[in-house]
């Protein structure tokens, strides 16, 4: 095995979604993850997913309620580097295996538990823990459009995706803790996080009610000077569109032949001015139907020659035979034992001095029973890690973030959030997305600013002498730029050859569309979700709630800590490649093409938008809908004593036992229906009919435990934003304050690295650098 995570052995006592996407990213790159599978494999044993998620794993049967098996279990964990599971609250603890018993046992472990709502004391703890059900309660499936009216069924599995995300990074930042203080932790990680975890770019709460979308309508843009949507040209197909550099708004109304209604913006961001009525009406109206002059692909040739970001809207599978992904290399062949020979999208991190190798095809259930002696045969290991004191996971660590925009800055934002000191370096010019306070301050969160001209000698002096303190670089500048300004990965590893050069780039450092511009939900259309949301049969709907500005980020952090925990074993550091594609396509693993080229997929959302069969979708009720996640032979004996269902029908019965759970559902509303079904602990939820962030901001117990901050901004007054998405037990995260304004920190920072208040006085007055005084006014 090779790769950052080489020599971590990992125990996956999961199951689901989460728990098998977390060990997945951590077996790609390097780890002996040991899935621990229930005797005969549980429910999903033959599944597409699970051809997927369990690659390169081992697979061993145990039985937890079996004391020779549990202490198999204990066995394996005291050489273990890390646990996941997924028992729920109280559950681990009932089998004799819970945080307390097995850190007693092995002190160096780190104990991530999965669960639907977290494992603190507050109102939601104990509801029934499934992605569907929590996307329910919060009203994101409110938020998901449809092709009709009610909550949605979320088609893509974008919860348990951004949940192993998040769990992952867990783990991740606890190993580091562990490499200082020589103590594991408990990680604590929830679907409920996994909800949260992307709602910051368009939910917060501020004095001023400020926001780049309308309150009424999230997803609309108003008078915004943007185009941001899915459109059907002359031949069918859709294409998606996004203006968001500068000057590609006023070049696609010039493609369009509406340029001349249209005022140039070139002395500001053209993002920030807003439209006036006349705009508004070409912007808003007349758009739409001018896509239908010309086909798709004559569309997408004169947009890319425009330097307009734009992207064909594929089905899912398509993209796997996109000629950048073939370029990239990150489809692999599996063997199922079913279906043949699979594509499926492989490892999409690229490390460049620890390559991940190719992983091999997922385990037959039970096929390394006979091996776990190797594993547990030597008893506990004595790790004697150093033993100085942490207060948060990542504190010691300097992370540079020079990026633009959302992807790569919220992955830098949520390692502040774990004590990292993150620095954001912005341009002169200004970030583009300032002008959009609500992604801006998601993304910005708790970090530092220093604003360096990179175009200027000093300048770019400033940001080697940064580079020399720092650990991490974060940077999404398209291909070439880095190297123009300065700061590329060669020239700053001369600089400090310790650095982890994390480039976070749309498609890619190199090949046939690494030119092009990138923002989402563009890749999101290219990689087919905008059809996985719709339902079978249906047209694409124009927004799939999922994003690769979140996967991108979640990726590219996850990224930066393997090669940390590389560096804290080996001393050197690396250049680290996680374009925006390649998150959103790692968030596609669910779709593979068979021999035959045709699409495969563990997922199906049904015709009508209510979820994946008769057992987990959403149902109709008297007053509104509730979700089911009825999983496994005894829930089922539950749901048909709860609703008197005739005793012949059986799970396998489909549409007819749809039918007749449909006309049941019917009857009761929704409150009394999820009353009978708690009482027969039948997993259920209302599904809000309206998002729950709005309310979410003010629930005492989210405050409390840290999922929503409050503080004070200087330009947007008090603020109520999402907080931690990750509890540590020993290394915790904190509150660090709100986005800083353009240039807060420059002198404190320059200070820092030794420059005279006369220098950087100096500096100031050439243009260099800029700092702000308190009051906001820059200088």
């Amino acid at each position: 095995m090779s790769g950052p995570l080489d020599g971590l052995l990992v125990v996956d006592a999961s199951w689901g979604m989460p728990g098998s996407v977390t060990t997945l990213l951590l077996a790609d790159y390097g780890a002996r993850v040991v899935k621990l599978e229930r005797p005969g494999g549980g429910p999903d044993g033959g599944s597409v997913n699970r051809s997927a998620w369990d690659r390169g794993k081992w697979s061993a049967e145990l039985d937890f309620t079996d004391p020779a098996d549990l202490g198999q279990l204990l066995k394996l964990t005291d050489r273990a580097d890390v646990l996941v599971e997924s028992f729920g609250v109280g559950g681990a603890t009932a089998l004799g295996m819970g945080y307390e018993a097995v850190h007693a046992r092995n002190p160096a472990l780190v104990y991530c538990s999965l669960t639907g709502y977290g494992l603190d004391a507050h109102p939601w703890r104990d509801r029934p823990g499934f992605d569907c059900l929590v996307a329910a309660r919060m009203g994101f499936m409110a938020e998901q459009p449809g092709h009709r009216d009610g909550p949605i069924f979320l088609g893509h599995p974008s919860v348990g995706y951004t949940t192993a995300f998040l769990a992952t990074l867990g783990i991740l930042s606890a190993l580091r803790a562990r490499s200082v203080t020589g103590e594991g932790q408990q990680v604590d990680v929830s679907l409920l996080d996994g909800v949260i975890g992307q709602a910051p770019m368009n939910w917060w709460w501020n004095e001023r009610d400020d926001s780049y979308l309308t309150t009424q309508d999230k997803g609309v843009f108003g008078n915004r000077r943007i185009i941001m949507e899915m459109f059907p040209c002359a031949d069918g197909e859709y294409l998606m569109v996004h203006t968001g550099g500068q000057g590609s708004f006023k070049a696609t109304m010039d493609l369009l032949g509406l340029g001349d209604k249209i005022r140039p913006i070139t002395d500001r961001v053209e993002m920030s001015v807003p439209l006036d009525d006349d705009e508004y009406v070409v912007t808003r109206e007349l758009v739409p139907t001018a896509w239908l002059a010309k086909p798709r692909a004559e569309w997408l040739k004169l947009l890319h020659d425009a330097d307009v970001a734009a992207v064909p809207v594929l089905r899912p599978g398509e993209v796997i035979e996109h000629e950048q992904v073939d370029f990239a290399g990150v489809v692999v062949e599996v063997e199922h034992p079913d279906l043949g020979t699979l594509r499926q999208i492989g490892p999409t991190l690229r490390f460049a001095r620890t390559p991940a190798d190719r992983p091999a095809a997922a385990p037959a259930i039970g096929e390394h029973n006979g091996r776990l002696d190797e594993l547990v045969g030597c008893g506990p290991v004595d790790r004697q890690q150093p033993a100085t004191p942490l207060r948060h996971a990542l504190e010691g660590i300097r992370v540079l973030d020079f990026s633009s925009f959302f992807a790569a800055a919220y992955g830098a934002r949520i390692m502040s959030d774990l004590g990292a000191d993150v620095i954001k370096v912005e341009m002169t010019s200004r970030d583009p997305m300032r002008s959009l306070p609500d992604p801006f301050e998601a993304a910005n969160r708790g970090k530092r600013n220093i604003v360096v001209d990179l175009k200027d000698a000093a300048g770019l002096e400033i940001a080697r002498d940064l580079v020399r303190s720092a650990d991490i670089l974060f940077h999404n500048l398209r291909p070439g730029k880095a190297e123009k300004l300065g700061i590329g990965y060669e020239q700053l590893a001369a600089v400090n050859p310790r650095l982890i050069y994390c480039y976070q780039p749309g498609w890619g450092a190199r090949g046939p569309s690494a030119g092009l511009k990138s923002f989402a939900p563009l890749l999101s259309g290219l990689t087919g979700l905008m059809f996985e949301a719709a339902g079978e049969g249906n047209g694409p709907v124009r927004r799939a709630r999922a994003s690769e500005d979140y996967y991108g980020a979640l990726l590219g952090a996850v990224g930066a800590l393997m090669a940390l925990r590389d560096r804290d074993l080996t001393g050197e550091g690396q250049y680290v490649e996680s374009p925006q594609l390649h998150a959103s396509l790692f968030c596609t693993t669910e779709q593979c093409l068979d021999e035959k080229g045709q699409l495969v997929t563990g997922f199906g959302l049904d015709t009508e938008q209510m979820g994946y069969g008769p057992l987990y979708r959403l149902y109709q009720t008297s007053d509104g809908y509730v979700c089911l996640a009825c999983v496994g032979d005894g829930a089922f004996a539950r749901l048909q004593a709860a609703l008197g269902l005739q005793p012949d029908l059986a799970p396998s019965d489909g549409p007819r036992l749809a039918a007749a759970l449909a006309e049941r559902f019917a009857t009761l509303s929704s409150t009394d229906a999820v009353a009978r079904l708690d009482e027969h602990r039948v997993p259920c939820e209302v599904a809000r009919a309206e998002p729950f962030m709005p309310q979410f901001f003010w629930e005492q117990w989210a405050v409390d435990s840290g999922r929503v901050f409050e503080h004070y901004h200087d330009e947007f007054g008090w603020v109520r934003e999402v907080g931690l998405f990750i509890r540590l037990s020993g290394t915790p995260g904190l509150n660090k304050g709100p986005g800083a304004l353009f240039g807060e920190h420059s002198r404190p920072i320059l200070e820092e690295l030794g420059y005279s208040p006369e220098r950087i006085d100096e500096l100031v007055a050439t243009g260099a650098c800029v700092t702000v005084d308190r009051a906001g006014s820059p200088s």
